[in-house]
């Protein structure tokens, strides 16, 4: 059975009801990331669903956090795309979370909503992407390649075990659709700040605070000054913020602290503002304002900016096109919060993020989908994918 011209929201109308039956059975598994057996259940689950729609799987075992489940489908046209999907199973959320709100289909402000634990971020986003390929296959539209989809166990804490997997699958890869959630219907994401992180350290010399005082060098002033100092920065370089998020210092009251800490969280929107802020930072830390007090900075880069490159500007193009074929104008937006596609994408491969369901409050007890808009961002997918092929087709490439 071969489609027409253009995919329709009700081609995918016949895989909806067990699309809710699937989402209901994994939003139903606590798989916060560090409950590994949790996660490599949902893991199991989807291998499961992936094998019986036609797709080789493999773990990419994993001892601290959950195995990482790698799919691949070969498509029908050998000089097609290669595709990487790209969606996480873990969570933000601890033991025990989902016997206390299990998925629950009900109503946010007379719009018909899904509820549940990961449910936005983003167990619905890996089913979605699932499912679309399910319907392109089923229909002979695999005109790719292939596709390799990664359901990755630790993105909620940066990825740490997995990227290295998707930093190697990307390179294998012409474009790179991630299923983060989209938040509305029309929107998609294509830049997100970079990330990094650091911590400075003041060292002093300590003292009884009431006999000597005066042989001591507080590292807690030491240290106030610079937060005050380091604060400033904020405002001064374009797309570029700076939190101290921790500070600490001190043991007792009647000595005078020798040591003190802080950590920052610096968000960059590109490479430049990281230099820049990087510059700021060093220069504001190689002066101290207590004479006998000693400051180091350490710590750096995290996740790289993913920025609207050209590459990643044509790719969205194309989402763009495939959008209204469905009559929906899509935007693209910028996020301050990394995910994948920022590794990805800061290794030159054309890059989406944003793909999956519409909703809200992520990370938040009251995360939710919207019903009325998860069958259609289903048939984005599937026209994403049909105009990347298209695109190929035409000897264009990305």
């Amino acid at each position: 059975m071969h489609m027409p011209e253009h995919f329709s929201v009700e081609q995918v109308e016949p895989v909806m009801e067990r699309f809710y039956a699937d989402l209901q059975a994994i939003v139903n598994i606590d798989s916060g990331t560090f409950l590994k057996a949790g996660v490599d259940a949902v893991g199991f689950y989807l291998q499961q669903r992936f094998t019986e729609f036609g797709f080789t799987t493999s773990f990419d075992i994993q001892e601290k956090y959950g195995h990482n489940l790698v799919a691949v489908h070969t498509g029908s046209n050998p000089e097609g795309p290669r595709l990487l999907c790209i969606g996480h199973i873990d969570t933000v959320f601890p033991a025990n979370e989902a016997m206390k709100r299990p998925f629950a289909l009900t109503e946010r402000e007379g719009v018909r909503v899904a509820k549940g634990p990961g449910i936005l971020d983003m167990k619905s986003g890996v089913l979605m992407g699932l499912y679309a390929l399910h319907v392109l296959i089923e229909a002979d539209q695999a005109a790719y390649q292939r596709v390799t989809f990664v359901c990755n166990s630790d993105e909620e804490v940066g990825s740490p075990a997995s990227k290295p997997l998707i930093a190697r699958l990307a390179q294998e890869a012409d474009a790179v659709l991630v299923m983060e959630p989209g938040r509305i219907v029309q929107r998609i994401v294509s830049a997100r700040k970079g990330i990094a992180n650091y911590r400075v350290e003041v060292f002093g010399r300590s003292a009884h605070a009431g006999v000597e005082p005066e042989h001591g060098r507080n590292a807690i002033v030491e240290l106030s000054r610079q937060v005050m100092a380091l604060d400033q920065i904020n405002g001064t370089i374009p797309g570029a913020t700076l939190n101290v998020g921790i500070i600490h210092g001190g043991q007792r009251t009647n000595i005078v602290p020798d040591y003190a800490y802080c950590d920052i969280d610096v968000r960059v929107s590109d490479l430049a503002g990281l230099e820049a802020i990087e510059a700021a930072l060093k220069q504001m830390t190689e002066q101290t304002m207590l004479d006998g007090t000693h400051v180091v900075l350490s710590g750096g880069i995290g996740n790289v900016p993913f920025e609207l490159t050209p590459q990643n500007k044509r790719l969205v193009e194309l989402v763009k096109e495939a959008g209204l074929t469905l009559d929906l104008q899509i935007e693209d937006v910028s996020s301050g919060g990394a995910s994948d596609a920022n590794t990805t994408s800061g290794l030159g491969i054309p890059t989406v993020d944003g793909l999956g369901a519409a909703g809200g409050l992520a990370h938040n007890p009251d995360e939710y989908i919207e019903i009325e808009q998860v069958q259609i961002r289903i048939a984005l997918l599937c026209a994403v994918i049909e105009h990347i092929c298209d695109y190929y087709q035409s000897g264009r490439r990305l």
